[in-house]
């Protein structure tokens, strides 16, 4: 996909659409399964309206905490899909792009999850300054994905 002509939905469409081989390993079906559906609700909820008919590589509409996460997410299941779906016999990169999957899934669930201390509101806002005070709510079902990713 050119990010310069895809939009964000058709690049969601995509990503979530790619199928699981059968003969994956069952812990590599299981992040990707699950940063499928995180990803497509990510996408569906309404504070990424905005976002969706841009192209990828045009600069958010509404740089909020779902947006990060809508692309945290896409580029985690990005670095799944560059793994060994087998997890074995893999090449340095394959094994490199696995860890990084592993750690971004722990990092997504952190953030989602985290109501408390306001990492994501902080990354979010130490970036785009004029999102302070203004996080939408991620709702029950992106946070029970989330819970879910590790």
């Amino acid at each position: 996909m050119d990010p310069s002509q895809s939009t964000r939905a058709e690049y969601t469409s995509r990503m979530t659409s790619i199928p699981i081989p059968d003969f994956a390993h069952k812990d590599w079906k299981n992040l990707v399964s699950k940063h499928q559906s995180l990803l497509r609700k990510l996408a569906d909820h309404p504070a990424m309206a905005p976002n969706l008919q841009q192209t990828y590589s045009t600069p958010a509409n509404n740089k909020n905490n779902v947006y990060f996460m809508w692309d945290f997410v896409g580029r985690t299941l990005f670095y799944c899909f560059q793994a060994n779906p087998t997890l074995q016999d893999e090449t340095p990169q394959e094994k490199e792009a696995w860890q990084d999957a592993l750690t971004r899934a722990m990092m997504s669930q952190s953030l989602i999850m985290d109501t408390v201390k306001g990492k994501l509101n902080a990354m979010t806002e130490s970036t785009y300054p004029e999102q302070k005070g203004r996080h939408p709510n991620f709702g029950s079902e992106i946070k029970s994905l989330a819970r879910g990713l590790v």
